[in-house]
């Protein structure tokens, strides 16, 4: 499986999981702002020119996640595919995730729209098999960077190999040189 990690676009607000609980979402369900709404179209025309197709998109329900999902989902005509999974939201269960995973094929490629810290622990949990100790230097996936994990197991626990991580700047030169050869 191929397992596509993208966080959401910029929304303003830097809220971290510990001020999310299930109580109090509103006030940190922020929707995307224009800027984060660009950044997200300049990342999904650079999964196009990457070639990229997906099986499943699974979204967080919070509203800046779900927007960065269906505008990605437009670009890329993908908008079946697209599922809201409550496992995503800051707060959700991991385990509960590797187990929707695990019914889809071997051989799927999966776009899971999320949320720091929760996608950096899903990098550490599956290439590191570390769920509660981040190493110094640690990974930082950036607001609308992308990272891609090959999984070589979801049984008994999830492991894959860290492929690669792309920052926002590389998405868009990526977006950029495409424009520039049509």
């Amino acid at each position: 499986m191929q397992l596509y990690l993208l966080r959401h676009g910029d929304s303003g607000k830097s809220v971290s999981a510990a001020k999310i609980s299930s109580v109090d979402r509103s006030g940190a369900d922020a929707p995307l702002t224009v800027t984060g709404k660009q950044d997200i179209e300049i990342t999904a025309r650079s999964l196009k020119v990457l070639k990229l197709k997906f099986t499943a998109i699974l979204t967080s329900p919070l509203k800046r996640a779900l927007q960065t999902a269906k505008i990605t989902a437009k670009i890329m005509g993908a908008e079946k595919e697209l599922s809201i999974c409550d496992e995503l939201a800051p707060e959700g269960d991991r385990l509960k995730l590797y187990d929707r995973l695990r019914s889809l094929s071997q051989e799927s490629s999966v776009l899971v729209i999320g949320h720091e810290p929760y996608l950096t622990n899903l990098i550490f949990d599956v290439v590191l098999q570390k769920t509660k100790v981040r190493p110094v230097g640690s990974i930082n996936l950036k607001k609308s960077g992308l990272a891609k994990i090959r999984v070589i197991s979801l049984s008994p626990n999830a492991r894959g190999e860290l492929r690669w991580l792309l920052t926002p700047r590389i998405l868009r030169s990526l977006s950029d040189s495409s424009s520039k050869v049509r």
